[in-house]
């Protein structure tokens, strides 16, 4: 039995690994997180066996989180109060472009009203999930269908800011390399089971995540740490949580596939359209470049945009800041829907 998961873990990385390089030679986005995410899918819906353990994924994330807590440099405490304003406009424009995604999802898809509401969600995978569970929806159509929504923003905002912005970023491959400091890695291991520890216990939600970006996030901004990882380390930790990203499909059909595609299409699209007059009057009132903005309001995952940002090298402390901002907006959404929406959704015998 252990030597037959050991074949299907190195196969599983072997097609990430490959769909990484694919991704990275034709110049795509986030090639060593979106490549193996697509191989392995593709793979998953063919029906090969695809599979990577929870527990393996879980020190790659807290390394990702520590090396994007490293760009909010002391720096940006000049900046908060500008900040302010677009985080306002932030707060209106999460539930705004929820009620917008979930009214087209109604009209335009077969599903019922506690599903649409799940998953024409701004975020919040995790949580809308689980809420979805709660209220007896379709949980993995809510949870697939925001994976989809992930990678299919991830996708698309590259592109836009080429279209719109031409010249906003330099599209190049990026290999490993041996470059690194000795103790900047040890740091990385001291700081990423520190931070997952105290972000479970304090319950944050993905304290995987979370937790090492937080710690790593206040030791910058105060000047106490200056974190350099090597590429080779980021680029291995993004195949990881890439591929366990396409592991998602297993045991998913082309059909059913399909279905979550179309969802989170029209999501994606029902949520970009809602970004444009935001983008407008942020742009208008304050001195942030465009491109940061349309990062900041993007909906994608705090992960993905936040490794998106620093790639493009477009404002990455920004943009985090704006995506763990819409995550707590999200939350307070959900605390509001529990108590008012939960309750009519469990009577919904059809959820026509």
């Amino acid at each position: 039995m252990l030597k037959k998961n050991i074949k299907i873990f190195i196969k599983t990385i072997l097609i990430g690994l490959l769909g990484g390089i694919i991704f990275n030679i034709l110049l795509l986005p986030l090639p060593w997180m979106l490549g193996p995410a697509f191989s392995v899918a593709i793979f998953a819906l063919s029906g090969v066996n695809v599979d990577l353990s929870r527990n393996f994924r879980s020190p790659f994330v807290g390394l990702t989180g520590v090396w994007l807590g490293s760009y909010f440099q002391p720096s940006i405490l000049n900046d908060v109060y500008i900040w302010i304003i677009s985080l306002t406009f932030l707060v209106l424009y999460v539930p705004l472009a929820h009620a917008f995604s979930y009214f087209i999802l109604l009209k335009t898809r077969k599903i019922n009203k506690p599903e649409a509401f799940f998953i024409g969600s701004a975020g919040g995978l995790l949580e809308m999930t689980l809420g979805a569970e709660e209220c007896k929806a379709d949980a993995k159509r809510v949870s697939l269908t925001h994976m989809t929504r992930i990678f299919l923003t991830v996708m698309l905002i590259p592109n836009l800011l080429l279209i719109f912005f031409p010249g906003s970023y330099e599209r190049e491959p990026t290999w490993p390399n041996m470059e690194g400091n000795f103790l900047h890695i040890i740091a990385f291991i001291v700081l990423i089971p520190l931070g997952q520890y105290i972000g479970k216990k304090l319950n944050f939600p993905g304290y995987s995540l979370f937790g090492p970006l937080i710690i790593s996030a206040i030791l910058h901004v105060f000047g106490y740490f200056k974190l350099e990882a090597n590429i080779s380390f980021l680029i291995f930790s993004q195949l990881i949580i890439g591929t366990f990203f396409g592991c998602n499909m297993n045991g998913v059909s082309g059909k059913v596939a399909g279905n979550y595609l179309i969802d989170a299409i029209i999501v994606v699209l029902s949520l970009t359209l809602c970004i444009v007059p935001f983008l407008f009057v942020v742009g208008l009132l304050t001195t942030i470049n465009e491109e940061a903005i349309l990062l900041a309001f993007s909906p994608g995952g705090v992960n993905e945009m936040g490794l998106l940002a620093a790639f493009l090298n477009i404002e990455p402390a920004y943009v985090l800041t704006h995506h763990l901002f819409r995550l707590c907006t999200v939350l307070m959404m959900l605390i509001f829907a529990k108590k008012f929406l939960y309750p009519k959704f469990k009577k919904m015998k059809n959820f026509s």
